[in-house]
């Protein structure tokens, strides 16, 4: 369901981008742009008076998405929220992109050792989290794939005997 509506986001994004003129490049300039990267931050009062912040989420975790939490929140409390990395993630090598552009490397199995919060920068609005997967894991797609073709060889093969 996500991915479906992820596509309908996609899908209608171009045919905006479309309608505005934006298919010509050459055309766009930085006032243009403007209009969409001059937003201020997006806030929210939860429940009991609780400032809420929206922050996405997207790599090796259960449930990646975009989340509105509490402004105290940890990083590894909204990993937790998200129902925790799975077993590919590469908690080493966690980034966060913060809206000015600014790349933070947050090495989240130091945190697990060590139980140092100051490894944790704070999250702020719209900040975008990328828990990518481990070498072991493409490993293994690949050889997946190689055993599909394989499989698909094979089937080839004995359809040609008969």
């Amino acid at each position: 369901m996500k991915k479906i509506l992820l596509f309908i986001l996609v899908c209608l994004g171009i045919n905006f981008l479309e309608a505005q003129g934006f298919d010509d490049m050459s055309s766009f300039d930085d006032s243009q742009l403007s209009r969409f990267s001059d937003r201020p931050a997006q806030y929210i009062l939860g429940t009991g008076d609780i400032l809420l912040i929206n922050v996405n989420l997207w790599g090796h975790v259960q449930r990646p998405g975009i989340y509105s939490i509490p402004s105290s929140y940890t990083l590894i409390e909204l990993m937790s929220s998200a129902g925790g990395p799975s077993k590919s993630a590469r908690l080493d090598d966690v980034r966060i992109i913060r809206k000015n552009q600014e790349v933070i490397k947050v090495d989240v199995e130091h945190f697990i050792e060590t139980g140092d919060y100051s490894v944790l920068p704070p999250l702020q609005p719209g900040d975008t989290i990328v828990i990518t997967g481990s070498m072991g894991e493409v490993f293994t797609k690949i050889v997946g794939i190689f055993r599909d073709l394989a499989i698909i060889v094979n089937v080839f093969i004995l359809a040609s005997r008969i």
